[in-house]
């Protein structure tokens, strides 16, 4: 799932949602920044050091879904090697498994459900 990473109207970056952690309700997935992306102002973790939550100032959104209901986002971002991921923490597990029930992380990890939902 692509994910659209936004401050007010700006867009910081985008990123594919590859990975879940079903029961904590957190997704990430490598994050490629836009021009406007600052990781003094936009990274939560900068090599590996936690600076500060900056993610209440960004909203994530998804084409299908529109603004995703997450409590915050998280930028982790290393520079050696080049990796910036985005993580995604809701605090809802309703909304997480509207978005993400038909997610293979999802179904594996909740397979009594059968489609996911």
């Amino acid at each position: 799932m692509q994910v659209s990473l936004h401050e007010g109207p700006t867009l910081v970056g985008t990123a594919t949602i590859e990975h879940l952690d079903p029961p904590m309700g957190v997704a990430f997935g490598p994050f490629e920044p836009s021009e406007h992306y600052s990781r003094d102002r936009h990274a939560n973790v900068i090599e590996g050091e936690f600076v500060e939550d900056r993610g209440r100032i960004l909203t994530a959104s998804a084409d299908r879904y529109g603004v995703l209901r997450t409590r915050t986002v998280a930028i982790e971002d290393w520079t050696n090697p080049s990796y910036i991921e985005l993580t995604l923490l809701f605090s809802d597990g309703n909304d997480f498994a509207e978005v993400f029930s038909t997610h293979a992380d999802y179904i594996a990890y909740y397979p009594h459900l059968g489609n996911g939902s």
